[in-house]
């Protein structure tokens, strides 16, 4: 079994996933909880590990992850917590029978929207409607971005060479080590370890190390930036061949 592996991380009840390499010669059990622990936040004596839908219990923490049987290149490890938040959505939203559809209010008169909309106030006016149709367009512009960015998410993979092109700063090179979301910003980004001191990480935010670098030699990169090296795409067409 090679020393590191390739593994992806999911928690639903955090909304997070990432993909990492792992020292499995190194780490024990114990030590992924307690990345866990840090990464996601939850009280460690409440993390739930799951492989292949099978618990990975505490009394296995001082196994080291290479003596963890059926634990291979890829897998997906899912995270959860005995003491899960409470959705405090149920207690906030109107109950059905007193709901009305935008449809139907909008058919209403004498309401507040058709006072507004008669006399052209508020966000009825002029400038406002100009105003969000400049919106629209912006929201189609970030829309158009995002499709963009899930369709090269499928492609970039742990190991691969990229390069960076960031505005006002000049092209980059280096290896993709990380892939997933950050700790309290909601997109994925890319963690890339450059090739020379060119970055402004370590690797770490202050407080999550999400991967190991120099400092200095690794950035977290939105994919919008990231353009893949050629080679890369012919390798990994080869191993899709074989």
């Amino acid at each position: 079994m090679s020393n590191d592996l390739i593994l992806k991380i999911e928690c639903n009840l955090k909304s997070f996933y990432c993909k990492r390499r792992f020292p499995i010669n190194e780490w024990s059990l114990g030590d992924f909880r307690l990345y866990i622990e840090q990464l996601l936040d939850i009280n460690i004596e409440n993390v739930i590990i799951l492989l292949h839908s099978q618990e990975l219990t505490i009394d296995r923490d001082n196994d080291l992850l290479c003596k963890i049987e059926d634990l291979f290149e890829h897998d997906t490890i899912i995270i959860e917590s005995h003491c899960p938040a409470d959705d405090i959505d149920d207690v906030n939203r109107l109950p059905e029978k007193y709901r009305m559809s935008d449809e139907v209010y909008a058919q209403r008169r004498g309401t507040l929207k058709d006072y507004l909309q008669r006399n052209k106030l508020g966000k009825y006016s002029d400038h406002c409607l100009s105003l969000q149709s400049l919106s629209n367009n912006n929201n189609q512009q970030k829309q158009k971005l995002r499709e963009m960015n899930r369709l090269k998410l499928k492609r970039i993979q742990i190991g691969m060479r990229v390069e960076v092109n960031e505005p006002m700063l000049n092209k980059r090179y280096g290896e993709v080590v990380y892939i997933g979301i950050l700790r309290g910003i909601c997109e994925e980004f890319i963690g890339v370890v450059f090739d020379e001191p060119v970055g402004d990480s370590n690797g770490c935010d202050g407080i999550i190390r999400y991967f190991d670098a120099k400092r200095k030699y690794a950035s977290f990169i939105r994919p919008e930036y990231i353009e893949i090296i050629i080679d890369n795409v012919n390798k990994n067409d080869e191993i899709n061949d074989l």
